[in-house]
């Protein structure tokens, strides 16, 4: 068994606002799935709402926050694989909040959803293109392939695109056990059958081939990485 997590919003959560935004910010949410440069990165937020504590994982404007502990974690499963970019945090009366905490970006990203046994639909990119994007549906479980995760611990979705991080049920259960709290998470039940590109994403990859590659699409961004750094 695998799972989702993913960023939790609520009127629980910590409330920030960034010091130092760069121009064309990344946005991202809990990760990207690419590795990313420094360029393009906050280092720096503040308090907008005063709260004692602070989850090991909470969002942030259009990006994440994590403990240490949580980096810790992550490099315990997968040493030196995903990013960790340092941010320093304020208190709303302007004092340094003295645990470290880290904007998360999981580096990985391959496609695992079974799409046949999985609730699926393709839809446009937008009434512009013709682009055939697949869109995962939530009224069922996502079927993975247990082959395509098979050692895998932290990944992203490629072409099949999913609102957060994809993690092992080792590691989910680390989660668990050591009470990280504060994220959302769903079950993704692993079958043990192949991964074929053309069974589950035939429609993109025709378009592509006929096409090319789709501007700002993580294909495209993988093989333009420069815009990344």
């Amino acid at each position: 068994m695998a799972y989702i997590i993913s960023l939790k919003y609520s009127n629980r959560e910590p409330q920030f606002e960034f010091l130092d935004e760069p121009e064309q910010m990344f946005l991202f949410g809990l990760s990207m799935g690419l590795p990313v440069g420094t360029r393009r990165m906050p280092t720096r937020a503040k308090e907008t709402s005063r709260k004692k504590n602070y989850p090991d994982i909470f969002p942030m404007p259009g990006l994440n926050a994590v403990s240490s502990r949580f980096r810790d974690l992550v490099e315990e499963f997968e040493p030196g694989v995903h990013q960790f970019f340092p941010l320093e945090l304020y208190r709303k009366n302007g004092d340094p909040v003295e645990e470290e905490y880290f904007i998360f970006n999981c580096a990985v990203s391959f496609d695992c959803v079974l799409t046949a046994k999985t609730d699926v639909e393709w839809r446009k990119l937008n009434s512009q293109e013709e682009y055939p994007s697949l869109f995962i549906k939530n009224s069922r479980d996502q079927i993975l392939s247990h082959p395509q995760i098979a050692g895998r611990h932290l990944w992203c979705g490629f072409r099949q695109k999913c609102v957060g991080v994809y993690v092992s049920d080792a590691f989910f259960s680390r989660l668990k056990k050591e009470k990280f709290n504060f994220f959302r998470s769903k079950e993704c039940p692993e079958i043990d059958e192949p991964w074929v590109a053309e069974e589950n994403l035939g429609p993109q990859l025709k378009y592509e081939k006929e096409h090319g590659l789709q501007k700002g699409m993580k294909p495209w961004l993988k093989e333009n990485s420069d815009v990344l750094f």
